[in-house]
């Protein structure tokens, strides 16, 4: 497709399904010299090849590693793995997940775990990277998977939109935090995509109609749409931006 992360080694957890898979494709497309994928399991939850064999038949090179990015020791051991490489120069924190009963009265074990993989698994991996930039004295970049979600607000997700609004704030805060090493930090916020995990969210599944007639472009996103994105800010091309939420939703929120 092109050649923008040419000579970048990348890092993407939750890298087996949705979003996180067309990522990892993306980056060996862009050029990317490795891919580092990472996730609980390496099958798709869509069925299907895997995010590695996809990769491999475009003669890139691919590790997986299996990583809980709720426990700060797996995303340490996860950067360690590219240093086989030469180190990380895109690190995706893109691994998340949904409370299935979320709302105003979600329950409090739902809530917590998914700060811990939401909030704390980005965090953890966003510091073991950045550490070991620093370290390679690269400039590199960090890349969090934020949502629409973390723009605004909707009663039916209350903790999901709390806890990617934290990683809307955690890119900015990160941003300043960094730069003065070189390393740029942004949030990508996808809008309604076509994945396994929003046809399998019933609240959000209900509500995707909807979307897709009010929003601009009058589709769907696509996963590789998000991974296209996910590469321009990986890459030079986006070198003097950092702290963004780049919104990548076909103007849905634009006009909601």
């Amino acid at each position: 497709m092109s050649n923008v992360l040419e000579g970048k080694v990348v890092v993407v957890t939750g890298a087996a399904s949705g979003i996180g898979r067309a990522v990892a494709i993306s980056a060996a497309q862009h050029g990317a010299k490795a891919v580092i994928v990472s996730d609980i399991g390496d099958a798709p939850r869509e069925g299907g090849t895997k995010a590695t064999t996809e990769i491999e038949s475009l003669g890139v090179p691919v590790r997986f590693v299996r990583a809980d990015v709720s426990r700060r020791q797996d995303n340490d051991a996860l950067i360690e793995a590219a240093a086989e490489f030469g180190g990380v120069d895109v690190m995706v924190c893109n691994a998340g997940i949904t409370a299935k009963a979320d709302g105003f009265d979600v329950t409090e074990e739902d809530f917590h775990r998914l700060m811990s993989v939401n909030l704390d698994g980005t965090l953890f991996g966003a510091q073991a990277a950045a550490r070991q930039m620093k370290a390679n004295g690269k400039a590199g970049s960090i890349v969090l998977m934020a949502s629409m979600g973390g723009i605004v607000g909707a009663g039916m997700t209350v903790a999901y939109s709390t806890s990617k609004g934290g990683v809307v704030l955690m890119a900015k805060a990160m941003a300043d935090a960094l730069g003065p090493d070189g390393i740029r930090v942004n949030a990508v916020c996808p809008g309604t995509i076509d994945t396994h995990l929003l046809r399998t969210n019933p609240g959000i599944a209900a509500a995707t109609e909807g979307f897709r007639q009010r929003t601009p472009l009058r589709r769907l996103g696509k996963p590789s749409e998000i991974g296209d994105a996910v590469a321009w800010l990986g890459s030079d091309m986006s070198s003097y931006v950092t702290g963004i939420s780049l919104l990548v939703d076909g103007g849905l929120l634009s006009v909601i």
